[in-house]
């Protein structure tokens, strides 16, 4: 166990309010910096516990970071505009705080010489690469803004780490439910349709991708800063499991098996050309780590909860709704 506190930028958000949680529970002191962009109900229940910490800002504001991370051992960086739509919002904005507040955090992080940050990237950056089980050092063929994000924070971080051990976390696509709940994630969609609607309209059956509990995201990330340096420091991890390499056509049907009589409509005109399968080999490797949950377990919990939530297509549940509708002149201020 690391000593000193442990920050973490978007702390609030979907994986960031398990993973929170996750680290109190081991005893560790967790300071969150947030901008609150999408509420505080991720965490709003914490602020009672004595070693938890809030600072709300804005991580492109360099002097708020350079704070956070004073009397930090390890930086878990989630902060960042994520999912393809929500990065078209405002292009620009994605980039300052997706890529060059990223450069910040990790001057932040030299200074005040923390000795670890786990970087949030993502399986996205692999885009169009067909069926073939990808490793770390495979092809990256991204195709939205948000992946090249990812690919340009990842290079910059390597490139300019100084004496900080860099450990970066390629995420996919994650599911499940969260204090801070998401409804425009794959998974997480297509089962609130059919509960709600009784159909799931499936875009681009054919298509590959991973999924990830969002409850096994937050426990790889608190892997990353526990494990050895020799196991962990300055490389690249997918995290997943290969059983959950899935087509979108294949998500659809395991909805249908958990809430019968719901009617797949397959739809053309497909505008999102990612497809790709990843490999986890080297995180069971060098980590040790095998997610424990699946698809099924996500579909079942929201399932579980649904009735409560009133109307899924709320945009308290959807990042780009929010953007749209509360977070462009606070992100451009």
């Amino acid at each position: 166990m690391l000593d000193g506190v442990v920050l973490v930028t978007g702390g609030a958000g979907y994986v960031g309010s398990h993973l929170v949680r996750k680290l109190l529970h081991r005893g560790y002191r967790v300071r969150v910096l947030d901008e609150l962009l999408y509420g505080d109900q991720g965490i709003a229940p914490l602020r009672a516990n004595p070693r938890f910490e809030l600072l709300r800002g804005d991580i492109r504001d360099f002097s708020v970071v350079k704070e956070a991370t004073e009397g930090a051992s390890a930086v878990i960086a989630l902060a960042a505009l994520v999912g393809d739509a929500a990065c078209e919002v405002d292009p620009q904005t994605t980039w300052q705080t997706n890529v060059e507040a990223t450069d910040e955090l990790l001057a932040a992080c030299r200074e005040s010489r923390v000795g670890r940050l786990v970087f949030a990237s993502s399986c996205s950056v692999y885009g169009a690469n067909g069926s073939e089980l990808l490793l770390e050092n495979g092809h990256l063929n991204p195709v939205s803004l948000y992946a090249r994000t990812r690919i340009a924070s990842e290079e910059l971080l390597f490139k300019n780490r100084g004496s900080v051990e860099i450990v970066v976390l390629r995420l996919s696509t994650v599911c499940g439910l969260s204090e801070r709940m998401r409804f425009d994630l794959m998974v997480n969609t297509l089962t609130a349709c059919a509960i709600i609607q009784g159909r799931v309209r499936v875009f681009g059956a054919n298509q590959w991708r991973p999924h990830l509990h969002v409850q096994d995201a937050a426990e790889g990330f608190l892997r990353a800063i526990e494990a050895p340096s020799a196991a962990a420091a300055n490389d690249i991890f997918n995290v997943g499991r290969e059983d959950q390499n899935f087509t979108v056509g294949d998500v659809a049907s395991k909805v249908v098996d958990h809430i019968p009589g719901t009617v797949i409509e397959e739809c053309g005109g497909v505008s999102d050309p990612r497809s790709y399968r990843v490999s986890f080999a080297h995180l069971r490797e060098k980590l040790g780590f095998m997610p424990r949950r699946t698809i099924d377990d996500a579909i079942d919990e929201v399932h579980a909860v649904l009735r409560g939530v009133g109307d899924f297509g709320d945009e308290v549940y959807h990042n780009v709704k929010q953007l749209q509708r509360n977070g462009r002149e606070r992100l451009s201020a």
